[in-house]
């Protein structure tokens, strides 16, 4: 089964309880769409990108080519930055990005 990482925003006011449903829904997506979840990159600072970063450089470590996230919105919210972060992803890493659904609960 193909590797997949996980990318989440999580924002300092959002309940622990919250996330860990989330993480769990994340999970369980990837796995029902074949593929093996790794591990979960978080974002917790406004307008960082340190953790996607790091993910790119896993993603290129591993040669893994699956990122899912809870929605595009947890890339970012302004979609023109939500496609160039695709782009990047993508020209970068060759990553496909699965997002599990429009909106979630934590954006």
């Amino acid at each position: 089964m193909p590797h997949a990482y996980g990318y989440m925003r999580v924002p300092r006011d959002v309940e622990d309880e919250k996330v860990k449903l989330l993480e769990d829904q994340t999970v369980a997506y990837a796995e029902r769409s074949g593929l093996h979840f790794v591990r979960f990159f978080f974002e917790f600072h406004c307008g960082s990108h340190e953790a996607f970063e790091e993910l790119i450089a896993e993603l290129i470590r591993a040669d893994a080519h699956h990122v899912v996230v809870p929605s595009l919105r947890h890339l970012a919210q302004n979609g023109l930055l939500q496609d160039q972060m695709l782009e990047r992803l993508e020209f970068s890493a060759r990553a496909q990005v699965l997002a599990m659904r429009l909106r979630t609960a934590i954006e």
